[in-house]
């Protein structure tokens, strides 16, 4: 029997090659990517821990009826998160790195305070205890057939082996928790100049997420402002082609202030429908620091996880080697990712729609000279990559890889 971790891994790499040709049959439909690619390039570079921009930002969001708050760590967000929550017990969420990276759900959940992702992907991986494999595909390593023979299992329930069916079965099961939370979170993918939040999603969960009957909080680092929605808009095209191959989202929402009407004399008067009340939360969490001391170029990545599906290391390595500039992040702020595992192959800076060199970075941290790990990257990654060849071979000619 194939061990069930070497199985996810070569799921994994099957929906990577999805991606791949997707991004491939659809790149000619955006005729303008260059153009917009260096668009981006110039507003991350000039942008990103830019605290006048922040300030005018900030300012705009306030008089739009956010309320904003700062978080210098991780402490410091989940004790301004569990004051907004207060005494509700429980709060849904919707996709959100940041609120991985400060473990939102274990930090709340030690207070009695059950929190529910929406997402389907996020749903599953948390349902089934996993981690996830890709920054906006978290369940990209998980076949149909064993998530289907683990639910089952688990919950004692009879699904027929179908994507549908397990999405319906998930959509369910989130349906309960949104009709009984008052409270919703979510993460941002970018905030503008103008006051105004932006977020990607296809599912529709965020929409139901932020429209919570009593509030709705965004968590976003302080990496993510930009000059005009026109620009946010731009990110989110290049953010959706390079994670999905899609080339755009089913929905982006732009959000400028707490529900109002203007029907009345013209006059503005908050709160008509949700939502009623906004709060954002603004983490640095050493962004600061490491943006200061020679890793700015980190940040201004948009988390589209191109860097992850074309690297070597991850593919052949998984969770060990987080792949890509989330490989370096992860290493940083809490050592999980084996640096010594990096190729320095440079497919995450050819991939990657910024152009960051991530591999310049990781080189500066980890450890030993750089032939060393040259060669010993090499010699581990052959071996395994070998290993992984020969049996999703083998796998497929039992028709147990599709």
């Amino acid at each position: 029997m194939t061990n069930p971790e070497v199985q996810k891994l070569l799921v994994m790499r099957k929906a990577f090659e999805t991606v791949k040709k997707r991004q491939k049959a659809n790149i000619s439909k955006i005729p303008d990517l260059q153009e917009r690619l260096h668009r981006l390039r110039v507003v991350r570079e000039k942008y990103v821990g830019n605290p006048d921009i922040i300030e005018i930002a900030v300012e705009n969001l306030k008089n739009n009826g956010f309320r904003v708050k700062f978080a210098d760590n991780t402490e410091k967000a989940v004790k301004l998160l569990l004051k907004e929550i207060n005494e509700e017990k429980v709060v849904v969420k919707s996709k959100s790195n940041v609120t991985k990276e400060i473990n939102l759900e274990k930090e709340l959940e030690s207070k009695g305070i059950n929190v529910i992702e929406t997402d389907i992907g996020d749903r599953l991986i948390q349902i089934l205890g996993e981690e996830p494999s890709h920054p906006t595909g978290p369940a990209a390593h998980l076949s149909v057939d064993y998530v289907v023979k683990v639910l089952n299992e688990r919950f004692g329930i009879n699904l027929e082996r179908s994507p549908h069916a397990v999405i319906e079965y998930l959509k369910q099961d989130i349906k309960k928790y949104i009709d009984k939370a008052n409270i919703g979170i979510t993460g941002a993918n970018a905030i503008t100049a103008e006051g105004s939040v932006l977020i990607l999603h296809n599912e529709g969960n965020v929409y139901e997420v932020m429209n919570r009957p009593r509030k709705w909080i965004i968590l976003a680092g302080i990496d993510k402002f930009y000059p005009s929605i026109d620009e946010a808009v731009n990110a989110a095209k290049i953010q959706t082609f390079f994670a999905t191959g899609a080339v755009s989202p089913s929905f982006i929402e732009i959000v400028s202030g707490v529900s109002k009407t203007a029907d009345i004399e013209k006059k503005l008067y908050d709160g008509v429908h949700n939502p009623k009340e906004v709060v954002l939360i603004l983490l640095d969490n050493n962004r600061s620091y490491l943006m200061n001391n020679g890793f700015r170029e980190m940040f201004y990545c948009i988390g589209c996880g191109n860097c992850v599906v074309h690297c070597p290391s991850y593919s052949a390595f998984g969770g060990k080697f987080k792949g890509g500039r989330f490989a370096l992040y992860s290493a940083l702020y809490n050592g999980e990712s084996d640096l010594e595992l990096c190729l320095s192959c440079g497919r995450c800076k050819k991939n990657c729609p910024l152009g960051l060199d991530i591999p310049k970075m990781i080189s500066k941290v980890r450890r030993g000279s750089e032939l060393y790990n040259l060669l010993v990257s090499h010699a581990k990654w052959l071996t395994r990559a070998v290993y992984l060849e020969t049996l999703a071979v083998y796998l497929t000619l039992r028709g147990e890889l599709s």
